[in-house]
């Protein structure tokens, strides 16, 4: 039997609009590399999570998202979890809010966001999940914390 009574969820102080686990117990504490940990496992566990398919679409190419990468690298557990489906990276930027009259100017593509994302999942071993809603992205992150928190447990 998991004895629950340390499961502490770290949230970075930078989230936006922060999941919400009212069940547990949450600290908001800076993480260096991603957006939600656990309490004495912010060295092993690392959930970086994206609101939108454009979030995702100005990261691919900022410097600073390639040196989280390069952090992630080191994490035993490393996923991103995405509020959106696949079919919302596909349909990019459908459904955003880039407003239409500026969608000749983007120079980025779904098939360039599938590229990028392939690259992370093969190259830095990232798990990448798409939630397709940001309740539905709560709830796998809180499935992620809770198995993490079984299997990293010291046996007695």
């Amino acid at each position: 039997m998991v004895d629950y009574s340390n499961f502490h969820i770290i949230i970075d102080t930078r989230e936006q609009k922060a999941w919400e686990f009212p069940r547990h117990s949450t600290a908001n504490i800076k993480l260096d590399t991603g957006d939600y940990s656990l309490a004495g496992f912010q060295d092993r566990l690392c959930i970086e999570r994206k609101r939108s398919v454009s979030e995702i679409a100005s990261n691919i190419t900022e410097k600073r998202f390639v040196d989280e990468l390069e952090r992630m690298k080191e994490f035993k557990y490393k996923f991103m979890i995405f509020e959106f489906s696949l079919t919302d990276v596909l349909r990019y930027p459908e459904g955003s809010e880039i407003p239409r009259h500026k969608w000749k100017y983007i120079k980025i593509s779904p098939n360039f966001i599938l590229k990028k994302l392939s690259e992370y999942m093969v190259n830095y071993d990232i798990n990448i999940i798409f939630g397709d809603t940001p309740k539905n992205a709560e709830k796998i992150a809180m499935a992620i914390m809770r198995r993490v928190y079984e299997i990293e447990q010291p046996k007695s």
